[in-house]
């Protein structure tokens, strides 16, 4: 009896505990990727994203495109180190996805870093 009421009492905190999880609105995401050549960065307190081309042998840069426009950073000679920053326009607790692209000349091609997804 006592394992019986216990079972209940457990399938109804998770029971509860699901109810709570799906009701929230959609949390809002700050990330930071690593996409091999450089990263992209992403706060969402004051949407702001940023994007860096790792400082290296030969030319190098990331571009990331979110919401129909891409955002790059080149890094094209030795001891250019930094980023580039923009504040983005977007909808809150709205879904966007970033796919990312990056280039080595060393490499001497365009690579494909797929696809993330994110909350404003």
């Amino acid at each position: 009896m006592l394992k019986n009421i216990v079972k209940t009492a457990v399938a109804g905190i998770g029971f509860a505990a699901a109810t709570l999880a799906i009701a929230q609105p959609a949390s809002a995401s700050s990330f930071s990727w690593n996409v091999g050549d450089g990263l992209i960065t992403y706060v969402d307190s004051g949407n702001r994203l940023c994007v860096e081309a790792y400082d290296s042998e030969g030319a190098r840069w990331v571009e990331v495109r979110i919401n129909g426009r891409t955002y790059r950073d080149n890094n094209n000679y030795y001891g250019d180190p930094g980023s580039l920053c923009w504040t983005l326009s977007l909808t809150e607790n709205a879904t966007y996805t970033a796919t990312a692209r990056s280039y080595w000349g060393e490499r001497g091609t365009t690579i494909s870093r797929g696809s993330r997804s994110f909350t404003a």
